[in-house]
């Protein structure tokens, strides 16, 4: 026991000091790198890209469409509109689209969507605007009715598109 005690009294002590001191600068060290990594990994945890600003509601209906079902009444119609595509784009709050008539004249200009999502308005590039109403977007389907200048007056067709 006496030579525990005299082993004991001879223990520098400040060298125990400066040893945890180290460990301790060594723990807040790694302590410091482990928040910093939490910190950068909750700054990562979203898409960098804040998405478009003013984007639509349903961004289903940012792409190119081409009709599937075309109806005058209860006339399918839909074999004139074989050159008929519309594509919406956005980019920031700039909603444009690309219109392709059933001629397969291409008309441009900007887009807006109602609140509810039932009625899409284009605004042609040269001051015309083209009301689409009852709007349906879905995945793979794309339905609307819109007024037409026929053979014998104003007549309302009804759309269904499908991905182009």
């Amino acid at each position: 026991m006496a030579l525990f005690c005299a082993e004991l009294s001879n223990f520098n002590l400040p060298h125990m000091d400066q040893i945890i001191y180290l460990k301790m600068k060594k723990t807040v060290l790694y302590l410091s790198i482990a928040l910093a990594l939490v910190f950068a990994q909750a700054c990562n945890k979203g898409n960098n890209d804040p998405g478009p600003q003013g984007s639509t509601t349903n961004p289903t209906l940012l792409k190119t469409w081409k009709a599937s079902a075309v109806l005058e009444g209860n006339l399918d119609i839909t074999s004139e509109f074989s050159n008929y595509r519309i594509t919406f784009s956005e980019s920031g709050s700039n909603k444009t689209f690309i219109l392709v008539d059933r001629q397969g004249v291409s008309t441009t200009g900007t887009w807006s969507i109602s609140t509810d999502e039932t009625k899409i308005t284009l605004d042609v590039t040269g001051g015309a605007t083209i009301s689409l109403a009852g709007v349906s977007i879905g995945t793979n389907q794309l339905k609307y009715t819109a007024d037409e200048v026929g053979k014998t007056g104003q007549v309302t067709l009804s759309f269904t598109l499908v991905p182009a």
